[in-house]
């Protein structure tokens, strides 16, 4: 309660957006933020609890499926809701209009930010409790009509929802997720959601609880024709449970080929994870609609022991076969689990939900088709035998990275925000198809082909699921998608073209899957298409300067003429990854090509790019300004190309000076507490911010030009009025890179606040359709606020926290394994620890800022208390640490070192 009074102060209290007194149409230069808030957001604060009693329950929709295999949410009050696995492609989670500024707003342009979709229930799905404690019975549904209050902490993958009810001497709580397992993209993309129940008697007295869930037969939710078919449920009973499987009778035969093609066709489960549970091929409605209500549910009658209804032909229990006769619809399967709590103890019940439809096929264009799952499985039941046999290991290593996750000194909602738009891998954006290939659109169901230009943005993945990107590099971008001359189509079989911004933003994706490897071997194996993918990038430079001036097409929809600076700093960043992976090839020729372009083109830029405050947009020199363009406005991306080169380690390509300057004109032009005031003069903006929210604006006119954006502006300027998320999270990583750790918590915070539960779901970042890919750039502001580097072949691997640098702790993930950093201070030394949790960590140096940037006279090297000899050198601030051979920490082990 405390967290959420504390949010609601600040957000009403500390940002003073007084509208009456900005210009319209204008940033203010003074942002008017308290200092106190400021600090604020620093303070490690409490993961954020959402509340019914709040009324910040009724949006959210927290993805707890495996990732690739669809989307299901999980709502504020713990049931499950959009139910988006049948293989049906819509653009958006929910695909209608609505009208904003007198605008029809299309998923695509922010419908769920105007109007945030609430619970869709395709089927019925929930689970009921009956507690029995001193003489007394109360039974409840798990929603909120039927509770004091319910909280809903949104610490993602799991979802933690607590019951509260202020008459019952128990705590009731649920933890909702899919496994989850951070470098193992197999056992983290299972169809199914698991729900933990966990009560704790606070009373003096035992108690009885049992919970009953239930889930509707919805198979061929679409397809199912009541003539030739008719949905059936049976139960299986072994050593781990008892699971009640969901599937489609045909009756037909010569129409058994046309059902079992059909997207929908597949089957779904529901299992309870005890030996002695119950289980039911049909409950009735009418059974779940009186739970608790009629008076047998109160007797202990030998004829309807479970209490659930004193009709026989509502539950047919225990069956080993399905149903003898057809019923009504809908067919609604359950299973019943009884915990037994004494006075002060605490008892578990864990269930499992699961789905199986394979018959996914994206586009004509694409010839991989069905899920990854389905190589593994036949069926739900199977997916559901599976969790149960390897249910410990499965829940304990999720709940381990969660823990991992969150027990940092840093704060929670950055935590939080960072890391939850990778749940957009367990939605239908994103797709693994039974060739194992990974496939992806923009935003749900919206421009197909995993688009270069806006994937490049997104660095959460390569980090979580590195081999995922690595597939995505090697069979799409540099395979399916690479032309003869190297040009990349930024969306494979969807186009004809490359993206000049994506060409470069995927050089630089891969030397970080490079980096993110226990060895050379995929970059060894890729490196003739990845160098032909940068000659490209060179071959662009017309005139020789470095500087990229062919006009092509960028993220912004537009092909633009002249020297635009983010898209040359972007392609001398990736040129410059190219020069890196050049030379650990041993490609020494072609290493000085892109160290003669780099050069060149660094030094150009900061001298023809930059008009003494930040980087611009050089016309053509014969068009000039004929065509839409940045030309002299404050554009949101103009140094990416820096920002690019912070989070995979390539040193500095721009000028310090005026990098820094740069930020601070989009921190002075761009950023705004409220966008009201601006976005009521510039019209034709998607509404991805509104009046009242902070963000970051794509293009603003400092310099007043009359025609800022070129002489002939077309559509695609309405990007320019704009906030992105994906884009803003761009900014913020790279000022915290710069050390402008204020401006950047503060945009990423704006952008926390936007999505607050209150207002939409927190879960959902929609920028063109929902969860959009470019948000999980969120997590390159994780990276820098750690000041992580890592190069998994070369066994390097650095921590340079940005704040809280004598008392700091974060988790890391490596190529092979992921765990928890840590390093305390003292006048006179230092001391680094590095616990692998899973998997295990090879290193052969080791960097860290010294303290107080002071000079360092030596260095000890500890495993588990066994002394290891190595060497140390100071370069400025920084120091290297050489082990003498190179070493490898396990999981359950610690590396420690310490600086004196």
């Amino acid at each position: 309660m405390k967290t959420s009074f504390y949010y609601l102060f600040c957000l009403l209290f500390s940002f003073h957006p007084a509208v009456s007194a900005q210009e319209p149409g204008k940033i203010p230069v003074n942002k008017n933020l308290s200092s106190t808030w400021v600090q604020s957001l620093y303070e490690r604060g409490e993961p954020t609890r959402y509340y019914q009693s709040r009324n910040e329950l009724q949006y959210i929709g927290m993805p707890v499926g495996g990732i690739n295999c669809g989307g299901v949410y999980l709502g504020g009050d713990g049931r499950l809701w959009l139910w988006d696995i049948f293989n049906e492609t819509k653009e958006g989670i929910q695909p209608n209009l609505v009208m904003w500024n007198d605008m029809k707003v299309r998923p695509r342009d922010g419908a769920c930010y105007v109007e945030p979709a609430r619970p869709m229930h395709p089927l019925q799905q929930g689970f009921l409790i009956r507690i029995e404690y001193d003489g007394k019975t109360v039974c409840k549904t798990l929603e909120e009509s039927s509770w004091d209050d319910i909280s809903f902490e949104a610490t993602y993958p799991i979802g933690t929802v607590r019951y509260i009810d202020k008459k019952l001497p128990l705590e009731l709580t649920l933890q909702a997720y899919s496994p989850f397992i951070p470098l193992n993209e197999d056992e983290s993309g299972l169809p199914a959601t698991i729900l933990s129940f966990q009560v704790k008697n606070n009373g003096s007295a035992p108690a009885k609880v049992t919970l009953l869930g239930y889930l509707e037969n919805k198979t061929s939710i679409r397809s199912a024709d009541p003539t030739v078919c008719r949905r059936e449920n049976a139960i299986t009973r072994n050593e781990t449970g008892v699971t009640v499987s969901e599937s489609l009778l045909i009756l037909n035969e010569k129409r058994k080929s046309a059902l079992t093609e059909q997207p929908d066709y597949g089957t779904l489960s529901i299992s309870a994870l005890n030996k002695n549970a119950t289980a039911y091929t049909y409950v009735s409605p009418d059974a779940i609609r009186n739970f608790g209500c009629t008076p047998s549910l109160n007797s202990s009658s030998s004829h309807n022991p479970d209490g659930l209804s004193s009709a026989s032909d509502m539950i047919q229990a225990d069956q080993t076969s399905p149903l003898s006769k057809p019923v009504l619809e809908p067919l609604i399967g359950g299973v019943q689990s009884t915990v037994d709590v004494s006075a002060g103890q605490s008892g578990n019940a864990d269930f499992v939900i699961a789905w199986h439809f394979t018959n996914l096929k994206v586009d004509n264009k694409v010839p991989d088709t069905g899920r990854y799952y389905q190589n593994k499985f036949a069926s739900a039941g199977e997916v559901s035998a599976y969790i149960a046999r390897n249910f410990e290991r499965l829940s304990s290593t999720t709940l381990l990275w969660a823990d991992t996750w969150q027990n940092s000194t840093l704060p929670h909602w950055f935590l939080e925000r960072t890391l939850l738009n990778i749940n957009t891998l367990a939605t239908a954006n994103c797709h693994r198809f039974s060739s194992g290939r990974f496939w992806a659109w923009e935003g749900v169901g919206a421009c197909a082909g995993t688009c270069t230009h806006v994937w490049q943005y997104a660095q959460a993945m390569g980090r979580l699921f590195p081999a995922l990107e690595r597939d995505c590099r090697e069979r799409t971008d540099l395979n399916i998608a690479m032309q003869p001359d190297g040009g990349i189509i930024f969306r494979a079989e969807m186009e004809t073209r490359p993206a000049i911004d994506g060409q470069a933003g995927t050089v630089l994706r891969c030397y970080r899957e490079h980096q993110m490897s226990a060895d050379d071997a995929f970059l060894r194996r890729n490196w003739p298409n990845i160098k032909r993918a940068v000659q490209f990038i060179i071959n662009q430079d017309r005139n020789g300067d470095g500087m990229e001036d062919t006009p092509m097409e960028n993220t912004l929809d537009a092909v633009w003429d002249g020297e635009i600076a983010w898209i040359v700093g972007l392609c001398i960043s990736g040129v410059r990854a190219g020069q890196e992976m050049a030379e650990e090839v041993g490609d020494t020729d072609f290493a000085r090509i892109c160290a003669d372009y780099v050069k060149k083109g660094s030094k150009n830029m900061d001298k023809y790019l930059f008009n003494g405050e930040y980087y611009i947009h050089r016309p053509d020199k014969e068009k000039g300004r004929t065509n839409l363009g940045s030309y002299n406005t404050s554009h949101i991306d103009q140094v990416m190309g820096q920002s690019w080169a912070h989070q995979v380690g390539l040193g500095r390509i721009q000028d310090r000076n005026k990098t820094i300057s740069a930020l601070n004109a989009l921190w002075k032009y761009n950023y705004t507490p409220d966008v009201g005031p601006y976005i009521a003069v510039h019209k034709g903006g998607r509404p991805y911010a509104l009046p009242g929210e902070g963000g970051m604006i794509m293009n603003t006119n400092p310099k007043n030009e009359p025609k800022p954006y070129g002489d002939n502006v077309t559509w695609q300027m309405g990007y320019f009025h704009e906030c992105m998320s994906g884009f803003e999270y761009q900014v913020a990583a790279h000022m915290i890179a710069e050390g402008m750790t204020d401006k950047g918590l503060t945009l990423v915070r704006s952008i926390h606040d936007r999505y607050h539960a209150s207002k939409r779901n927190p879960f959902n970042e929609i920028e063109c359709s929902d969860h959009y890919a470019r948000a999980m750039a969120s997590y390159g502001a994780f990276i820098t606020a750690c000041g992580f580097e890592y190069h998994g072949p070369k066994g390097y691997m650095r921590f340079a926290p940005k704040w809280s640098q004598a008392d700091f702790k974060a988790p890391f993930t490596a190529a092979e394994g992921w765990g928890t950093y840590t390093q305390k201070q003292d006048k006179g030394s230092m001391l680094c620890t590095l616990q692998p949790q899973y998997g295990k960590v090879q290193l052969k140096t080791f960097a860290v800022e010294a303290p107080a940037k002071r000079k360092v006279k030596s260095v000890m090297v500890h495993i588990d208390g066994t002394n290891r000899a190595a060497s140390m050198q100071q370069q400025g601030s920084e120091v290297i640490i050489t082990f003498g051979t190179p070493v490898i920490v396990n999981k359950g082990q610690e590396l420690e070192i310490k600086l004196l």
